[in-house]
């Protein structure tokens, strides 16, 4: 179990996606995993939170409060009954009852998922702005922060293991296929093809998003943050030296939202 220093409290989060969701702690200025459990079925979701990581051990940090970022409408009621059983009172939800202090020039701000927000707020603090955010999930999205610090929008596309499931639930024969280190370019079967097409085609992509985002006026040289589950497999093809990697970014985005140290 995390260290806490004696007599003082800590911040727990969780972040709510629509494949797992994960929890951490902030103790001593950094960020502590603590949980990652899948998030469907949602019906045993309360129950998977509490085995993975008992309320009695959340109790044991003393958190003050808990935040919440959540995309998948479905978790929210286990998160908050999770929340409740260690004791708490009420989470806090960005978007609802926290704001993300992330401008944005996109056309409906609302419609926009906290996630975004607070990935595009934690990369614009750690390497100022303008500033590309790349975040590989179940979906990829690759977002632009421009001179003036704002969202100025972006692109979300099938993350690698999304795409590889379509291709394989809407063909007869190709099989579904698990992918690990980058994969060469010619696959010399069905499978490796089918690896090589799903891999590239997603970091192909990414590769020229950044460069098309780079090419808009004030964005030149924008430097390239990348985050996710899935932000180790994309980065070997990235070029090296190209981007950084930040795992804890959303959790350092809802810190900055907050007014705390990142």
């Amino acid at each position: 179990m995390p260290e806490h220093p004696a007599g003082k409290q800590c911040l727990l989060a969780f972040d709510a996606g629509n494949t797992s969701v994960k929890a951490a702690a902030l103790i001593r200025g950094r960020w502590q995993r603590l949980m990652r459990v899948p998030t469907k079925p949602a019906a045993g979701l309360v129950d998977r939170m509490a085995q993975a990581f008992p309320p009695a051990k959340a109790r044991a940090l003393r958190p003050g409060r808990c935040v919440v970022s959540s995309v998948c409408p479905a978790a929210d009621d286990a998160v908050t009954a999770y929340w409740r059983s260690a004791g708490g009172r009420e989470a806090e939800f960005f978007g609802r009852t926290l704001p993300v202090p992330m401008p944005t020039k996109v056309r409906e701000p609302d419609n926009v998922g906290t996630d975004r927000l607070l990935i595009a707020l934690a990369a614009k603090t750690l390497q100022g702005a303008p500033c590309i955010v790349v975040s590989a999930g179940t979906a990829i999205t690759v977002d632009l922060v421009d001179a003036n610090g704002a969202l100025a929008g972006g692109a979300i596309a099938p993350g690698f293991h999304v795409a590889a499931l379509a291709l394989h639930e809407h063909t007869a024969l190709l099989p579904l296929v698990e992918l690990g280190k980058p994969q060469p370019f010619l696959g010399p079967d069905t499978e490796d093809a089918v690896r090589s097409g799903v891999y590239w085609s997603c970091a192909g992509g990414v590769l020229a998003l950044v460069s098309r985002f780079r090419s808009l006026p004030g964005a030149a040289g924008a430097p390239l943050v990348c985050t996710g589950t899935d932000a180790p497999l994309l980065l070997p093809a990235l070029p090296e030296g190209e981007a950084c990697c930040e795992p804890d970014l959303i959790f350092r985005g809802m810190a900055a939202a907050l007014g705390m140290p990142v």
